[in-house]
């Protein structure tokens, strides 16, 4: 017993030890396990199973082509023309995706994976591909992907690694700019780590799509605008080139984000090393949102406008009509998009939030989604106050709130114009994922707070590290 005793103890120690040192590396914590998971779930999920990636590799791939915008197709579609093989491999693994027989999918699935590890010719004929719902997606927000994809295509590789290689960049764009954010963040790393390795967004990282890209890109946002109020970084030209270059990225990539794109505007003047500087660059930086949210606005909203993106069976959806509908019940719809998330109909959208794999694979199981949402609690609970933060409170409060409840309200108006029967009383289509670029304002709350749990570091940092590997490893063993 006593030897029992003591071995116990001096692994508690160690143990002690470990969490102490790591609980100083949130960023390295970050980039190890996201390669590691982020690699295993590049090859473990079937090719093009990912969320929409059936549209998004045939965009990726029509870009890497030099053809930049979608082409109009027939029947009031959008596309393009693709090589014959590529087609084929799309509409191949799109079709396993349908198979509900387990036996089938599997000696089917063996079928594609032979042919398309074992092919390099992507076909001398190009066929008509629809791509419709991913219309509106314009062609930067692909870069990571596109670059892939040519890679590929100059050396000539087997046509399955065109997903392989597309996707592998994809990740890592998502991890660098992820870590970036966790580095520049004054407080609430931990809980930045967490959200970042959640299995929604980790596996939104390891598809072809820009779901990766706008989530980086805002944690990005957010996190130099507060390393900047904290006096954490020197505000300079190079950091505000740097800022401006990812906001007007961000609101270039879809329009519902233009928000969090505009939180470094309110950084104070006297932050500069002269007002006029400050005015200069505020003004300056406005109006270039602004222009560039404007035009894509009205690009997309010409396109939604005439064009159904995701039809449903039996469900009138007039982009039109719908939006005359809100126009002249604006408080109705904004009073049923608030009260929505406090429905029942809303509980996908909060599972999805944090266990999600994609929108057809298996969900996590609820006592790892409970551990998931606790961890995310405590590594918020445990922030602590920011003087230098404190003194701008109003200015932090009031942004990260109409930024929450403005984004919200901007992605509802996209889903129930685009995507939803006209007059209905609830938005269809919102899924938990669309959220991952707001969470990080969440910590904007804490740090001006004086209320907060007296909780460990390596407690904190322990729970958080055991929890994202047990979710990960479920994650990766439900895909398989």
């Amino acid at each position: 017993m006593k030897i029992l005793a003591t071995t116990s103890v001096t692994l508690g120690n160690y143990v002690h030890k470990t969490l102490r040192k790591l609980v100083n590396y949130p960023t390295e914590i970050f980039i190890g396990l996201a390669l590691v998971f982020g690699v295993l779930f590049v090859f473990q999920l079937a090719p093009l199973n990912g969320t929409d990636e059936f549209t998004h590799f045939p965009r990726a791939y029509q870009i890497s082509q030099g053809t930049f915008w979608e082409q109009r197709l027939p029947d009031n579609q959008y596309g393009g023309y693709l090589p014959s093989n590529i087609n084929n491999m799309v509409n191949g693994y799109r079709n396993l995706s349908r198979s509900s027989d387990e036996q089938t999918y599997k000696s089917q699935a063996k079928e594609l994976d032979r042919t398309y590890s074992s092919t390099n010719q992507v076909g001398a004929h190009r066929t008509q591909a629809i791509f419709t719902s991913v219309v509106t997606y314009p062609p930067w927000a692909y870069i990571p992907s596109v670059i892939g994809v040519f890679i590929v295509k100059t050396l000539a590789l087997p046509l399955i690694w065109y997903v392989y290689i597309g996707r592998i960049f994809t990740l890592l764009f998502y991890i660098a700019l992820a870590a970036w954010a966790i580095k520049l963040l004054p407080r609430g790393k931990w809980f930045l780590v967490v959200v970042a390795l959640l299995p929604t967004s980790l596996s939104q990282a390891s598809i072809i799509g820009a779901d990766g890209l706008v989530n980086g890109l805002s944690w990005l946002i957010i996190a130099y605008t507060l390393a900047i109020f904290a006096k954490r970084v020197p505000l300079d030209w190079r950091r505000l080139i740097i800022i401006s270059i990812a906001s007007l990225w961000l609101c270039v990539i879809k329009d519902g984000y233009w928000l969090i794109a505009a939180l470094p505007l309110v950084i104070p003047i006297k932050f500069f090393g002269k007002k006029i500087h400050g005015w200069m660059w505020r003004i300056a930086d406005a109006a270039i949102l602004g222009i560039a949210s404007i035009f894509f606005a009205i690009r997309t909203s010409h396109i939604t406008a005439s064009t159904v993106l995701t039809p449903r069976l039996n469900t009138y959806i007039n982009s039109k009509a719908q939006f005359h509908f809100v126009v002249h019940h604006l408080l109705l719809f904004t009073g049923r998009a608030l009260a929505q998330p406090f429905t029942k109909n809303y509980d996908t959208v909060y599972e999805g939030l944090v266990g999600i794999v994609t929108s057809r694979l298996i969900y996590l199981s609820l006592p790892i989604m409970g551990l998931l949402y606790l961890v995310l609690f405590l590594s918020i609970s445990e922030i602590p106050v920011m003087p230098e933060l404190v003194r701008y409170k109003k200015r932090l409060w009031s942004s990260a709130f109409v930024i929450l409840v403005g984004t919200y309200l901007l992605l509802s108006l996209a889903f129930y114009v685009g995507n939803t029967q006209v007059g209905a009383s609830d938005v269809f289509g919102v899924y938990g994922r669309y959220f991952l670029p707001l969470l990080p304002l969440i910590i904007v709350f804490p740090m001006v707070s004086a209320l907060r749990l007296k909780l460990k570091p390596t407690t904190v940092a322990g729970g958080i590290i055991v929890v994202i590997f047990l979710s990960l490893t479920s994650t990766l063993l439900s895909i398989g």
